[in-house]
């Protein structure tokens, strides 16, 4: 592999990975979030927004042209199959879109955050991944604290992203994020040095 080592960044909903993330870019590390890029490959008048179009109908649009997200989320998630469709059209423009990035890096490393990096099978682009965890009513506090999600949105996305049992499993580092920010930031300061010194 040429060019920066990609190294996952996951956790579960309220886990802290954006704050861990900016942690990372302060020590010089940059940082792609594929959240984020999950949503600039569909912006209105791209060609992913297009192939979406064209697979789930314009019902899927807003009036300004823009994606409702919430009807795609409503139609998807329910079923299996559809939501299959929709991985198969999103993960390769988030792929490319990851792929013209790190070619633009120069840095030793760089990190890949992501939500649902595990269950998109996304560890295997990468060098290796972190994992952030913490107890799940810790997360729901933090989640509803945020304002943006109630417990019943909260309970949903948990049931979608998978447990903390295969998060260990797939982990090459993991971060115990149960405690202050000044524990975290402890914890990436440590971690980046130990990343550092391997590369």
């Amino acid at each position: 592999m040429t060019g920066p080592l990609p190294i996952g960044l996951t956790g579960g909903i309220g886990s802290g990975k954006s704050s861990a993330a900016t942690m990372f870019q302060s020590l010089g590390v940059p940082v792609l979030d594929l959240d984020r890029v999950g949503h600039e490959v569909v912006a209105p008048g791209s060609d992913g927004l297009n192939q979406l179009i064209q697979t789930f109908g314009q019902s899927m649009l807003n009036c300004d042209g823009s994606l409702n997200r919430a009807a795609l989320a409503a139609h998807c998630f329910g079923s299996a199959e559809e939501t299959a469709r929709l991985n198969a059209l999103m993960h390769p423009l988030i792929w490319q879109a990851e792929a013209l990035w790190l070619e633009k890096q120069h840095t030793p490393y760089v990190i890949i955050e992501a939500s649902v990096l595990l269950e998109s099978g996304g560890a295997g682009r990468m060098y290796g991944v972190i994992v952030l965890l913490a107890d799940e009513s810790l997360r729901l506090q933090r989640v509803l604290a945020r304002g943006d999600r109630d417990a019943k949105a909260f309970a949903a996305i948990v049931a979608r992203q998978c447990s903390d049992e295969t998060r260990r499993a797939e982990a090459n580092w993991l971060i115990d994020n149960n405690g202050s920010i000044e524990a975290l930031q402890q914890q990436v300061t440590v971690l980046h040095r130990e990343i550092s010194a391997t590369l």
